[in-house]
């Protein structure tokens, strides 16, 4: 195996296979379905549905504050997670 070869593995094993493979994209929240959102760290059936109900409601989200003023039970501490764990509003982290 040529030098050049070996380089991409070499990094791979420097980063840990996990690091790499762990990393997913980031998830929006105007287009996610009930699955996608529970799939983040403390999204269960309840948040993501209240979440689902108030877009069927009253349609995307333009921004974190409003996804915060109208999904009850998701303030600044929760939303700061979320962003954390990948979710975007509009594209943005909060």
């Amino acid at each position: 195996m040529k030098r050049r070869q070996w380089l991409p593995l070499c990094l791979l094993a420097m980063l840990g296979w996990r690091a790499v493979l762990a990393a997913e994209p980031p998830l929006e929240v105007n287009q996610a379905n009930q699955a996608e959102l529970e799939r983040l760290p403390g999204v269960g059936p309840s948040l993501s549905e209240a979440i689902l109900a108030e877009r069927r409601r009253a349609g995307p989200f333009k921004d974190w504050r409003e996804l915060q003023r109208r999904v009850k039970g998701l303030g600044p501490a929760t939303a700061r997670r979320l962003s954390q764990a990948g979710l975007r509003v509009n594209g943005q982290a909060d």
